[in-house]
């Protein structure tokens, strides 16, 4: 049953205004990253502002042509050197054109949904958040919560009153979690969104009270460690959960003499949508070809739903967990787009497709209806009543449409049949009348609830926290005393976000263990029990033994070595980790000032030796997808053997001019027993995604002492059913050019120039335009 309300514009007392406006879009460059430059990518975009509006210009690197697409704004924040390509945008430039309209428009009483959209990597976490540590450096969410608590400050008023708290969700294979919750009390399945009848479909989770800036820094802070903990456990880049950020705001105006209070509420939405990577249909199929994964399902009902919205049709809204999250803000708000798109030759595929989307998403209008009421109570309740009057116009419509067929025409299964769906529907309304009626009530509560009760609350989840940061890292790196490993993360926001800390004695780090409980708990990809021991001795030495599972210092395999300052630890083949150790700093090794070590080092230092062995003097767009094939078919191998599946798979170096072009392209061998398969790198990366995601499942069923289900063949993304490459042959046509019929063989070679089987014979004849031979 698909239910799509159109929330109502007037309800209640108090005045109610309403705005239409489209969609408003920003594009976002930002500075090459280091994989980048080791690619030795070009630069493909340049913006320019024009009166009423910008363009952004893209270069098709292998065709040298350049498209425009035209949007409200384009923030070049690529480089403030380079002449031609826009005036150069810092943190400050988009606060001031998009920050403060949001900020303004929450004021007024309006909601806000400001999303960010792009490949992974592209920038979108450090424009909606950015480097909260660093005023300068800080994005939209962090300078908009400040402003709004620097304007409660001058309040001198005493009838006037603010409420905001801060409530942040992420959605990971159509599963909702509360970041702002211990890990270990999450549900299983997740959230489910509840319907209310002021403020559409929401998820019950911790709402935190906030009274300052820092007490917001504090929620976002234990919200990214969640989220660090939650990626660390596969390898971070394969993390895809989108996140929500909700500012819930609240300005209440007491009347002297009167029990009535004028209120001005507002949701700010701010979305941190997952990598939006266009996921090849190569490699895929079945089950997995019909549905896709979790993400692009998320996405691709955003786009469905921004299609229909753009259209002026229905939405269904109710397609995915993100789109029903966002009924509220997409249908009635502000609602503003941060396209965050990479400088990079070797990204031009992804720039376009977000670019693209970014087209359709700008022609969508959103009404904006002010929420200023003068009795909150009894707005709620008058909402109530209508939501249940629509819902039962809603089976009224679909009992008349069922008497229209039940005319004679239909035999009696097909009449039973189109019952038993009317009761269906029947009992759904019905549920959804006493989930909204719960949660009418919840927000009367709310409504109602004391400030004591509410720094009641607020004092209970910093406790809940304190109890779920044990579990976690401790605090930053930099406030750390001890040695300690520092987590490591593809996105630098989240890097040294966890800290493990080291006493005098062993520490023993694997997997969860009833017999011998480790003192550090990791359960990710790789990860054994016992897996490894770190010693610090009394005389101010620390020693790390590999005992049951893949560890590596500085990139090498190592059975046991003396950790130095700054080196690199990787665990199993997800957990990467910086040894630091105050106080002996100059033992270790230094990074330059302006180039600090990140995950992207990390990950290529440990391919370097194989990328040696396997070919020197690559050029760098070819090395730089070497390295990530490397450190992929790790992380596939260690998936097959948790998973008891039989494949194993190989970077490959192939000169082969199918995979689009004459020079060499990367391959992945896929070894089933004494049969090997090739596999070109974008098929394996698509089918990579699936394996993930089987893992976690698995992960998660043995941890609850599960088993799951086993896959059909075509929805197992181990096996390959689909028609295989083996080699190629040349077929040298210049003798049609003179109208000669002629026969030939033609060998046809594998990846190593190995003659596959026989010789192919091929005879051509010269036809006319009917087919027949002359």
């Amino acid at each position: 049953i698909f239910f799509s309300f159109a929330f109502p514009s007037k309800m209640g007392k108090g005045k109610k205004t309403v705005e239409e406006g489209t969609v408003k879009i920003a594009v976002r460059v930002r500075p090459f990253n280091k994989r980048e430059k080791r690619a030795n990518a070009s630069l493909i975009i340049r913006m320019a502002n024009l009166e009423g509006g910008a363009k952004t210009f893209v270069t098709d690197p292998d065709s040298n042509e350049e498209r425009d697409f035209a949007y409200d704004f384009a923030f070049q924040s690529h480089s403030k050197e380079i002449q031609g390509i826009g005036p150069h945008a810092t943190q400050d430039t988009v606060m001031e054109t998009l920050g403060v309209p949001v900020l303004n428009t929450a004021l007024e009483g309006k909601n806000i949904c400001l999303f960010a959209y792009g490949q992974t990597g592209a920038g979108k976490s450090f424009s909606m958040l950015g480097k909260i540590a660093i005023p300068e450096l800080q994005g939209i969410v962090p300078r908009v919560c400040n402003r709004i608590f620097e304007m409660i400050a001058e309040n001198k008023d005493p009838n006037v009153k603010y409420s905001i708290e801060i409530q942040v969700i992420e959605i990971y294979c159509e599963m909702i979690n509360d970041l702002l919750a211990n890990r270990k009390n999450w549900p299983r399945r997740g959230h489910r969104p509840k319907l209310t009848p002021k403020d559409g479909y929401v998820a019950m989770t911790i709402r935190k009270p906030c009274n300052s800036f820092e007490e917001i820094n504090k929620a976002i802070q234990f919200a990214d460690k969640n989220r660090s903990v939650g990626s660390h456990a596969l390898n971070p880049e394969s993390s895809r959960a989108h996140t929500i950020y909700t500012i819930h705001y609240k300005k209440m105006t007491q009347t002297p003499g009167s029990k009535t209070k004028a209120t001005i509420s507002a949701r700010m939405n701010l979305v941190d949508l997952a990598g939006s990577e266009r996921t090849s249909s190569a490699g895929t199929s079945g089950q997995m070809l019909k549905e896709g994964n979790a993400i692009n399902l998320s996405l691709t009902a955003l786009g469905g739903c921004i299609k229909s919205l753009a259209e002026g049709k229905k939405a269904q809204f109710r397609t995915s967990k993100l789109t029903l999250m966002l009924q509220g803000s997409m249908t009635n708000g502000l609602v503003v787009m941060i396209a965050a798109v990479s400088p990079a030759s070797i990204c031009y595929p992804e720039t376009v497709s977000t670019l693209r989307f970014a087209d359709r998403v700008k022609t969508v209008k959103v009404k904006a209806v002010s929420n200023v009421t003068e009795d909150p109570v009894a707005e709620i309740k008058k909402e109530m009543a209508e939501m249940k009057a629509r819902l039962e116009a809603e089976i009224v419509e679909l009992q008349k449409q069922a008497s229209g067929q039940s005319d004679g025409s239909m035999d009696e299964a097909e009449e039973a049949a189109m019952k038993a769906a009317l009761q269906k529907e029947r009992e759904e309304v019905e549920r959804l009348k006493a989930e909204m009626e719960e949660m009418a009530n919840q927000q009367i509560e709310e409504e109602d609830e004391s400030d004591d009760a509410k720094a009641q609350r607020a004092y209970g989840i910093d406790r809940e926290w304190s109890v779920a940061i044990r579990d976690m890292g401790k605090n930053s790196s930099l406030e750390e005393p001890n040695p300690h490993f520092a987590n490591l993360h593809c996105d630098d926001r989240l890097s040294l976000s966890l800290v493990y800390p080291f006493e005098v004695g062993s520490t023993l780090i694997g997997k969860k263990d009833e017999v011998s409980p480790p003192k550090i708990e990791f359960n990710g990809l790789g990860i054994h029990k016992g897996h490894c021991i770190v010693e610090r001795t009394e005389d101010g030495h620390v020693w790390l033994e590999a005992r049951n599972g893949r560890s590596l210092v500085n990139g090498k395999a190592v059975q046991r070595v003396e950790l130095k300052h700054n080196d690199r630890v990787w665990l199993g083949t997800a957990y990467a980790f910086l040894f630091k150790f105050p106080g002996k700093e100059a033992e270790g090794t230094i990074f330059p000032e302006d180039d600090e070590f990140d995950y992207l080092d990390a990950e290529e230092e440990i391919s370097a030796q194989q990328q040696q062995k396997m070919g020197k003097g690559l050029e760098p767009k070819i090395a730089e997808k070497l390295s990530a094939a490397i450190n992929s078919c790790k992380q596939a191998n260690m998936i097959a053997m948790e998973l008891g599946a039989v494949p194993r798979f190989t970077p490959k170096l192939s000169k082969v001019s199918y995979v689009g072009g004459d020079g060499l392209d990367v391959l992945v061998a896929v070894a089933y027993g004494g049969t090997v398969l090739l596999w070109p790198w974008e098929k394996f990366s698509a089918r990579l995604t699936y394996m993930t995601d089987r893992w976690q499942e698995h992960d998660a069923a043995v941890q609850k002492n599960e088993t799951l289900p086993p896959l059909a063949p075509l929805d197992d993304p181990f096996i390959d059913l689909e028609p295989q490459f083996i080699g190629e042959g040349h077929l040298v046509l210049s003798s049609l050019a003179n109208m000669i019929d002629f026969e030939t063989t033609v060998a046809v070679l594998g990846v190593n120039n190995v003659m596959q089987g026989q010789s192919v014979r091929f005879a051509v004849r010269i036809c006319d335009v009917t087919l027949q031979e002359d």
